[in-house]
């Protein structure tokens, strides 16, 4: 005769056989909730392949800016070194970021010329006879310079050179875009020196690729000078051709250099130093001074067309 089964025994076995059914259940019913929170949430896998989507939608094509035949001859007459920069009106400034850079506003500007490339060393010591600068080569920008070194360098140049206006450089800057950087709004190495791509060290004058009017190193390699007063926040006094302030204490500086973050390398960033310095603090987006100085400024020639 069998043995039977004690009935201890077998409510155990039909415990373990529903736990286990149940559990399967569940195991089934997770997998299909886990493949419904992955077409919301994908992987970090596969973030790259998405994220590199959303900067290709945020690039723009840098086109080189047209110009009508009146405008190509004007082209024709800039000075050595030098490109037409057509005038027109633009928003300068942003109400995004830091509160210097407000209000955004009109302006418009007469046509110009600007330096293609930031001053070389060659350029710089030909006519100064000496060189300031901690990174050594001809055709390296020239750095360490204060406002008052250019002024002496553009007083011994005549009428062939003066600093750019605030608003002169960032209408060259932008070349007629409306976006973070004139490329669109991810950084982009093609375009730009800076601390993701520059060894920390300048490099050669023009060595990446232009902007729509055909400028190069306008974002990056070293920060350039310009020649308004600085000022906290825009005080529109006029639209049309503004100058800045008429008195201060600080002298506006743009553009970035290579040791500087994609973030201060936007179209819109200011900086202000004293006429007699040539470095300051780095400051963060949100305004914090971080225990850095920035002290690779240089700077670029405009010529006004009468």
């Amino acid at each position: 005769m069998p043995s039977r089964i004690p009935v201890k025994t077998m409510h155990f076995f039909k415990f373990f056989t529903l736990f286990t059914f149940l559990l399967a259940l569940y195991a089934c019913s997770d997998q299909k909730s886990d493949k419904a929170e992955d077409a919301l949430h994908p992987s970090f896998s596969e973030l790259p392949e998405i994220f590199e989507e959303s900067v290709q939608s945020s690039e723009q094509a840098v086109v080189p800016i047209k110009l009508s035949v009146a405008d190509q001859e004007k082209a024709k007459k800039a000075p050595d070194g030098m490109i037409f920069i057509k005038g027109g009106c633009f928003l300068m400034g942003n109400d995004y970021t830091q509160e210097d850079e407000k209000p955004e506003h009109e302006v418009c500007l007469s046509d110009f010329y600007m330096d293609k490339y930031e001053v070389s060393q060659a350029r710089w010591e030909k006519l100064m006879g000496f060189n300031p600068s901690k990174f050594i080569g001809p055709d390296l920008p020239v750095e360490q310079v204060n406002y008052e070194n250019v002024k002496k360098f553009i007083n011994k140049s005549g009428d062939s050179c003066r600093l750019p206006t605030e608003a002169e450089w960032e209408y060259a800057a932008r070349g007629g875009a409306e976006t973070r950087y004139f490329w669109g709004n991810m950084v982009n190495e093609k375009y730009t020196w800076y601390e993701e791509n520059s060894n920390a060290k300048t490099h050669s004058v023009g060595s990446k690729s232009p902007n729509q009017y055909g400028l190069y190193d306008m974002m990056g390699n070293v920060w350039e000078w310009v020649d308004d007063w600085y000022e906290p926040y825009y005080k529109v006094r006029t639209k049309n051709n503004p100058t800045g302030p008429e008195i201060g204490g600080s002298k506006v500086v743009r553009g970035g250099s290579f040791d500087s973050s994609a973030g201060a390398l936007r179209i819109t960033n200011r900086v202000w130093l004293h006429p007699k310095n040539k470095v300051f603090p780095k400051v963060t987006t949100y305004g914090q001074i971080m225990n850095e100085i920035y002290n690779y400024i240089g700077f670029r020639c405009a010529k006004s067309i009468s």
